[in-house]
């Protein structure tokens, strides 16, 4: 088997799809401008190590996606996180894989089902953990296959799923274990910056008034970092103190309002095909500063780093499915997400044992929301106590905030022009009443900013709203992951496939 590569400048610069052909051997790829391609592999991603040795598949630290050959079959690799994923379909022309669903459904020719209800509800199932999320997604030409934190195997006659194997290092300590993050991020920066890459990329932390961000953006700046994304205000209008926190740092801000995407037309849409939800747009006025970037994020945290977390399994079991909904836009925009709380994440027994030791008991504050890992290591790094970690805040888009009134209007026209599939399948149309839509998102605004502001019962809100959307809503998905896929198809040329 080999690799074919042809490049479609007029896709996202990091997207790729792989048509595995069964007769032949041969393995085209089509993909964006910056996806680095080699004879033996291709990547858009990082890992701590050695880029010209390709070795992107034999970690769990991995950010991005990609493909190698190795013993006598191609490894599609997933990132060693559950906030990005590979696709694959198996037909008749052969095995399709990709980093975008958007684009698998666009060169495969397949569809979904606009009518199915419950796609954000199966992309949710990852909180579960890795054994028991929704890992299909029926189309017109079989079941697709979702993939994450794990591998693709093709042997050029069937197609395997093989589940990453635990890597186990000693985090006997805390100073183990940050010295685990703090090594690896280094090598890290060394491996987006190497010269052999057609694409050199810079750190981007974030930086805000919780733990997880501000213990990632502390380790990155001894990494070599220079700048923090912060976002103005929660979701609620509180404000922000990312300001602050990068200050202490000793890190430039890049201040993003939050509201400022609704004046990028159409942009949500690439945040709604990644899993159905907007909650990340936010980060979309950011676009530019994005481009280019490793986005270091704290997503995971609340389980990896609390004190009190009660599943500490390796099945990578979550508080929320946040972080997915970049999977798309990022592919876009041109840059890769690396959560780096997820990074030891199936010791996640061993580091919750150190947060219970008493040697963090320093760093241990009253209340219900203390993590004495991450506060020690920004507390460490000059960030004073009362700055950061106070009180837990909400960031993710609510249900009446998810489209914007252009593609709001773009979305009920095409629910208005498909309400035959509806009717077709015996099942009723969702209302296209927008009163509907208003009423039901005051409704849930005004009761979860008591849950998410009143002490202990923080914990009983959502982690927001798209957990129990409106009939109106939960087609949305459908319709923004075609509204995408036609993009690509506009620029795929089915005469040379």
């Amino acid at each position: 088997m080999k690799f074919t590569y042809q490049v479609v400048f007029d896709w996202p610069p990091l997207a790729w799809i792989a048509h595995c052909a069964a007769k032949n051997g041969i393995v085209t790829v089509w993909h964006g401008s910056q996806v680095e391609v080699r004879e033996q592999w291709f990547c858009e991603a990082t890992w701590p190590g050695l880029f010209e040795e390709g070795n992107f598949d034999q970690t769990d630290l991995t950010a991005g996606t990609g493909g190698r050959y190795r013993d006598g079959s191609v490894i599609f690799a997933a990132p060693g996180n559950t906030t990005d994923r590979v696709l694959s379909l198996l037909t008749d022309k052969g095995l399709f894989v990709s980093n975008s669903l958007a684009c698998l459904l666009a060169v495969s020719g397949t569809k979904i089902d606009p009518t199915y209800p419950d796609y954000y509800k199966d992309f949710t199932t990852i909180i579960y953990g890795l054994s028991r999320y929704k890992q299909t997604i029926a189309s017109s030409l079989g079941d697709i296959r979702i993939t994450m934190f794990g591998y693709v195997a093709w042997d050029g006659n069937k197609v395997t799923y093989v589940s990453r194997t635990p890597i186990r290092r000693d985090f006997s300590s805390f100073t183990c274990y940050e010295q685990f993050l703090q090594e690896n991020l280094n090598k890290l920066a060394d491996n987006i910056a190497d010269h052999g890459r057609k694409q050199r990329y810079r750190f981007l932390a974030t930086a805000s008034s919780g733990y997880d961000s501000s213990a990632i953006a502390a380790l990155a700046k001894e990494a070599g970092c220079k700048d923090a994304l912060c976002i103005d205000k929660d979701r609620f209008g509180e404000k922000e103190n990312g300001e602050q926190v990068a200050a202490y740092l000793g890190l430039n801000p890049i201040c993003v309002e939050r509201d400022a995407w609704r004046q990028l037309e159409g942009v949500e849409t690439f945040f709604l095909a990644a899993d159905g939800t907007a909650e990340a747009v936010p980060l979309a006025s950011a676009g530019n500063e994005l481009s280019g970037r490793v986005l270091l994020t704290g997503y995971h945290g609340d389980k990896i780093w609390a004190k009190d977390t009660q599943d500490l399994s390796e099945d990578i079991v979550r508080g929320d499915s946040s972080g997915l909904s970049l999977t798309e836009y990022r592919l876009w925009v041109g840059f890769i997400h690396c959560p780096i709380t997820f990074w030891g994440v199936q010791q996640i027994r061993d580091i919750n044992h150190i947060s219970n030791i008493e040697e963090m008991r320093p760093w241990d504050v009253p209340g219900d929301y203390s993590r004495p890992i991450p506060r020690r290591i920004t507390e460490s790094a000059g960030v004073p106590r009362e700055i950061f970690g106070i009180v837990k805040k909400a960031s993710a888009v609510g249900s009446g905030e998810f489209l914007s009134p252009v593609s709001f209007e773009a979305y009920r026209t095409w629910l208005a022009e498909n309400r035959m599939e509806w009717l077709k399948r015996g099942r009723l149309p969702p209302p296209l009443n927008k009163s509907y839509e208003h009423i039901a998102s005051r409704i849930s605004d005004t009761v979860e900013p008591i849950l998410h502001k009143t002490p202990l019962l923080w914990r009983l809100a959502p982690y927001n709203s798209l957990d129990r959307p409106s009939r109106l809503r939960r087609y949305v998905f459908a319709w923004a992951v075609n509204e995408v896929s036609q993009r690509y198809r506009a620029h795929f040329d089915y005469d040379r496939y």
